[in-house]
């Protein structure tokens, strides 16, 4: 069987099981792994020196952990929010600056994103973020991933690196909240897919190393 099937098959194990979760089960999950997230994101401004960060985050749909508080808490310390906002046409997304929950629309497949009317953040200032909080179905504790399979934010990293490479610049850490079960023992990668650096649960924060 192929990488693409065994993914295939995955995503669909994994959406079925995040589905079955209850609601209360999630909202609890969603708000301990925010906590946790906050924490390690208040130890990153107080060890880098840096009154304002810049937070690249999804903006939760569905069944998915619930990133708000985490919003907001960035929100309330003055950091700058930025949010995909789907071009379907070209296959890629668009950084814009979302400073209040007023500010976001129905999106592609209902999804949440910025309006237009949102500030865009360009590729070239893509190295200034601190943190790229990425969703997913399930992840391994080398940092491996299962996304959508739009591959949306694998075109994203790629270009990411292209401007990191260009400019020197040390980049930012790929994150992602995960809900109870969706780590696993080991996710089939293909080349240019993306890995994260920490996995943060309601129980704690994993440093992955990237494998």
């Amino acid at each position: 069987m192929d990488v693409r099937t065994i993914k295939a098959r995955l995503r669909a194990e994994m959406r079925g099981l995040r589905n079955e979760m209850s609601s209360a089960q999630r909202l609890r999950a969603s708000r301990e792994a925010c906590g946790h997230a906050i924490r390690q994101w208040e130890e990153l401004r107080a060890g880098g020196g840096k009154e304002r960060l810049t937070l690249f985050t999804y903006l939760s749909f569905g069944s998915e952990l619930d990133t708000t508080l985490l919003i907001k808490h960035c929100w309330s310390r003055g950091d700058r929010v930025l949010a995909p906002r789907v071009n379907k046409t070209a296959g890629r997304f668009e950084l814009r600056v979302i400073k209040d929950a007023s500010e976001l629309a129905s999106g592609s497949w209902g999804i949440p994103e910025p309006s237009e009317a949102c500030p865009l953040w360009p590729a070239e200032q893509w190295v200034q973020l601190d943190w790229v909080v990425v969703p997913g179905l399930a992840f391994d504790l080398t940092g491996g991933r299962i996304g959508y399979g739009g591959g949306y934010y694998d075109r994203f990293t790629e270009t990411l690196l292209h401007e990191l490479v260009r400019t020197g610049a040390a980049g930012p850490a790929f994150v992602a909240l995960a809900l109870p079960g969706q780590i696993i023992g080991h996710i089939p990668l293909e080349p240019g897919d993306l890995k994260v650096d920490k996995l943060i649960t309601a129980e704690g924060v994993i440093s992955t190393g990237k494998g």
